[in-house]
């Protein structure tokens, strides 16, 4: 069965990706009117550095001494810090202190190797790799240079764990769109491991060229360094401060939750009306060892002491009567204090029981009879 044009255009497509990788298509060229520059800043002479055994390029390392209240960074990168190892720049004063790898003509994969085999006496608290920009000759196309940079980092990242990196120091002799190309891979490559990468090409523009020495590649002792020198302080100062451990914010304890609305809570159903008590204003029944009976029904007592009915009448509704529920004491005081208190304060009401009045002598009543009665009864006598 033959193949669809969609198959052909997949096709395509992954020839254009190989292409891209093997290195074919991918640098842009640069433009007709290019020409290389040459600096116009001062250098100092260089001195004679000892041949590295793992990669026979000049090396050096330098480590300042300790200091306890002082950070230290180890910057690692190649010709570049040159003027730093020599003592003909130094280093800004203040809170951070600066060591230097530094390997000249050194591409990612001789600084990776450099980096394997370095014996460190002082461990550093951040380590500073400045992007190689050998790898501009070194490396065929900027996906070769991205892989070779990304296997040196990995390589600094297995030693030590705070590591950020600047991009490398622009050249005079290579184009303006080649240059971005490659600062661009490598920062890609650090985005994708996660390390920091700052940019320098902005701060050394290629019209200035005093920030050069004569070669175009180099910077210039009297001009460029300076700058760099205060741009690796910079960042470094940075880094510290954002890699620095937080301090631990004691939390506060949450005030209990206080709703601003009270719910209201509605029950269905039939509603049981709850008996209210009556008014101070208002008569009440009373009497005595009886509970209040505020539906109305009266008890009679035979021998309950006088009662008080009250009537009241409460939203137009019947009269009710209610009982006193203390119970009454009708015997208090003997009846000698009640003759003794009678007598010097005599009482407002006449019916007062003291105890020794005399009941009086009740005679029987005869039963009536009527005139007309005891005549039927003569007659009846008489007649028997």
């Amino acid at each position: 069965m033959p193949r669809g044009k969609s198959h052909r255009r997949s096709e395509a497509a992954k020839k254009r990706v190989a292409a891209v990788r093997l290195g074919r298509v991918g640098i842009p060229k640069a433009s007709s009117d290019f020409v290389p520059a040459c600096g116009t800043g001062s250098r100092h002479t260089v001195k004679t550095w000892p041949a590295s055994d793992v990669t026979n390029h000049c090396h050096k390392l330098v480590i300042p001494e300790g200091t306890p209240d002082k950070k230290f960074v180890l910057v690692i990168g190649a010709s570049h810090l040159r003027s730093f190892v020599d003592g003909v720049v130094e280093m800004t004063s203040g809170g951070i202190q600066f060591g230097f790898m530094s390997t000249p003509g050194a591409s990612a994969a001789d600084l990776r190797l450099e980096v394997l085999n370095a014996v460190i006496p002082r461990e550093p608290d951040a380590v500073c790799i400045i992007a190689p920009s050998n790898n501009l000759t070194a490396s065929r196309h900027p996906e070769e240079a991205g892989q070779e940079f990304e296997r040196y980092l990995l390589a600094v990242c297995s030693r030590w764990s705070k590591v950020f990196c600047t991009g490398f120091v622009p050249r005079l002799t290579e184009s303006r769109e080649k240059q971005t190309v490659f600062q661009q891979e490598f920062h890609r490559r650090s985005a994708k491991l996660g390390i920091p990468y700052y940019q320098v090409a902005d701060y050394f523009p290629l019209d200035d060229l005093d920030l050069w020495c004569p070669d175009g590649i180099h910077l210039s002792d009297n001009h460029g360094m300076h700058i760099l020198k205060q741009l690796i302080w910079m960042f470094a100062y940075e880094f510290m401060e954002l890699s620095a451990p937080k301090p631990l914010v004691q939390s506060q304890a949450t005030p209990p939750y206080k709703s601003r609305f009270v719910p209201r809570v509605v029950v269905k159903g039939v509603e049981r009306s709850r008996p209210s008590s009556p008014l101070p204003t208002e008569w009440t029944l009373v009497r005595s060892s009886r509970k209040r009976n505020l539906s109305g029904e009266s008890e009679c007592l035979s021998d309950s002491p006088k009662k008080r009915v009250v009537h009241h009448q409460r939203d137009h509704s019947p009269v009710t009567f209610s009982e006193c529920v203390i119970p009454s004491n009708p015997v208090c005081f003997s009846p000698a204090i009640l003759v003794a208190m009678e007598t010097v304060f005599p009482s407002a009401t006449p019916d007062v029981c003291t105890g020794t009045e005399t009941k009086p002598v009740e005679h029987p009543i005869k039963p009536v009879v009527s005139k007309s009665r005891r005549v039927r009864q003569k007659v009846c006598k008489s007649t028997s």
